[in-house]
C-alpha cells in the first residue's frame, strides 16, 4: 500500500529543530524529504552523543530523509537547486526573513520555475513585521510569549529555561498542518504558494492558560479553575515517584482527598473550608498527601486507594522506562534506526499516528552530510556519473563522510 504522502518531493533547507520536525514528520507520512545542507551541514550534527560518528540528537529530527549537501551561495549551486525545484512539491526553510531572497531563492525565484510548488518558512516571529529580523532559538521564544514567566510562576522559582524545546516543537507541527493545508488547496486550485508560520504564535497557541492570563482576574481563589493541570508529583515507599491528577485546592479534588486519606474533619478545618484558604496553606495540605502516599509501593495502588476514575496516578519515568513498558512494545513507539551496518542502531520515537489503510511512520535510515549526492540528483535529475563529479569536483556540492563509508562502499560516494 501506498505512504499517504508517497507521491511527494519535499526539499528540505532547515537546520536545528523546528524545521526539521516538521520535515521528519512529512517523511513519516510517506513523502521524498531531501534534506538540503551547505558545506558546514546541520549544526545538529556537532551535537554529542554520537553513535558510529552520528550525533543522535540529529537523528530523531531528520530520519528517513535523504541527505545532499549543495553550496547555495554559488550560482551554479542555486541553478542546480532550482533545477531540482522544477520537479519538487514542497520547499522548507527556517532562515531568517530575507534570506532566500538574497540566495535567490524566493518564493518568486521559485514559483517561476513551478508555479505549482509550496514554499514554506518557519521563522521566530513571522514575516513582514517589527520583530521578523529576530533570531529565534526555542528559550528566546519561550521567553518572550510567557511560557518561561507561567512556569516559573507555577514552580514558585525565579524564571529559567526549560530543557526541552517546546516553542521548536510547536512550530514545527503547525509547519506540518499548514502545509498538508496548501497542498490540499494546491490539488483543488492548480496553485502554489508561500506559507509562513512562527514558533511564537505556535507557542501562545499551544499554550492553553494564554487566553486565561490576559484576564485581570485570573488568579482565581474560588471554585474550579483554568491551569489546575499542575498536579503535583509524590515519592512512595520504594522511592519512586508518582503523579497524581487531582488539584488539592479544587473543591472537589479536595474532597476525593479527605476521603482517601480518612480525613473528613479537614472540611471543617479553618484552614481549608475554601479555596483561597487552601491556596495559602497549600504546603501544609501538601505534607499530609504525601506522607499518605508513601505508605504505597505502587502507582496502581495509590489510585485504587483513592477510588475516582477520574483521579489517575502515574509513574515519573524516564525515557529509558518507558522504552522498556509493554506498552511501548505493543504500541511500537520506538524505532531502531542503523547507522553503520553490524553496530548498534539510534533508537527514535515513533510519530503518533496509525492509518488504518496506509502504512506510516520513520523509515529507519539516516545520512551523513551530502550521502545521498549520487543517488538524488541521478534519481530526481537523471544526472550521469561524470557530471557529479563535475560538479563535486568545482565544490558546487560536497559531502563528508565517516571513514568506514569513505571508500564508497556504502554510499556511492567518492
Amino acid at each position: 500500500m501506498d505512504r499517504p504522502l508517497s507521491d511527494l518531493l519535499v526539499l528540505d533547507l532547515t537546520r536545528a529543530l523546528a524545521g526539521p520536525i516538521a520535515g521528519r514528520l512529512l517523511s513519516d507520512l510517506g513523502a521524498d524529504v531531501v534534506k538540503v545542507e551547505p558545506p558546514a551541514g546541520d549544526l545538529t550534527r556537532a551535537t554529542k552523543p554520537r553513535q558510529d560518528s552520528m550525533a543522535v540528537y540529529f537523528v530523531q529530527a531528520n530520519v528517513g530523509k535523504r541527505c545532499v549537501s549543495i553550496d547555495l551561495t554559488t550560482a551554479d549551486g542555486r541553478d542546480l537547486f532550482l533545477t531540482m525545484a522544477e520537479r519538487a512539491d514542497i520547499v522548507l526553510e527556517n532562515f531568517r526573513p530575507g534570506v532566500m531572497d538574497r540566495l535567490g531563492l524566493g518564493y518568486e525565484a521559485l514559483s517561476a520555475v513551478n508555479p505549482r510548488i509550496i514554499l514554506a518558512s518557519v521563522s521566530g516571529y513571522g514575516h513582514g513585521n517589527v520583530w521578523s529580523h529576530r533570531g529565534a532559538f526555542a528559550a528566546a521564544v519561550q521567553a518572550e510569549t510567557g511560557l518561561t514567566a507561567d512556569i516559573a510562576k507555577r514552580r514558585g522559582v525565579t524564571p529559567r529555561n526549560d530543557p526541552v524545546s517546546q516553542a521548536d516543537v510547536y512550530g514545527g507541527l503547525h509547519a506540518l498542518a499548514a502545509i498538508l493545508a496548501a497542498v490540499h488547496h494546491r490539488d483543488r486550485t492548480g496553485e502554489g504558494q508561500a506559507v509562513d508560520v512562527d514558533m511564537a504564535e505556535a507557542t501562545l497557541v499551544a499554550n492553553d492558560m494564554t487566553t486565561t492570563n490576559l484576564r485581570p482576574d485570573h488568579e482565581v481563589t474560588d471554585g474550579f479553575r483554568s491551569g489546575s493541570n499542575w498536579p503535583p508529583c509524590y515519592q512512595l515507599a520504594t522511592g519512586r515517584w508518582v503523579t497524581v491528577t487531582a488539584d488539592p485546592a479544587v473543591e472537589g479534588s479536595f474532597r476525593a482527598w479527605c476521603n482517601a486519606l480518612g480525613r473528613p474533619e479537614l472540611r471543617e478545618d479553618p484552614r481549608f473550608t475554601t479555596m483561597a484558604g487552601r491556596l495559602e496553606h497549600a504546603a501544609e495540605l501538601d505534607a499530609m498527601i504525601a506522607e499518605w502516599i508513601a505508605k504505597f509501593e505502587t502507582a496502581a495502588e495509590v489510585e485504587e486507594a483513592i477510588g475516582f476514575s477520574t483521579i489517575l496516578v502515574a509513574d515519573v519515568r524516564t525515557a529509558p522506562e518507558i522504552h522498556e513498558t509493554d506498552w511501548a512494545e505493543d504500541r511500537g513507539a520506538f524505532v531502531d534506526v542503523p547507522v553503520k551496518p553490524g553496530s548498534a542502531p539510534v533508537t527514535v520515537p515513533q510519530s503518533p499516528w496509525r492509518f488504518s489503510k496506509s502504512p506510516t511512520g520513520a523509515v529507519p535510515r539516516v545520512g551523513f552530510r551530502g550521502q545521498h549526492n549520487r543517488e538524488v540528483l541521478g534519481e530526481v535529475l537523471g544526472l550521469s556519473a561524470e557530471q557529479v563529479d563535475d560538479l563535486e569536483a568545482r565544490d558546487v556540492i560536497s559531502a563528508r563522510l565517516p571513514s568506514w563509508l569513505s571508500d564508497g562502499t556504502a554510499s556511492g560516494e567518492k
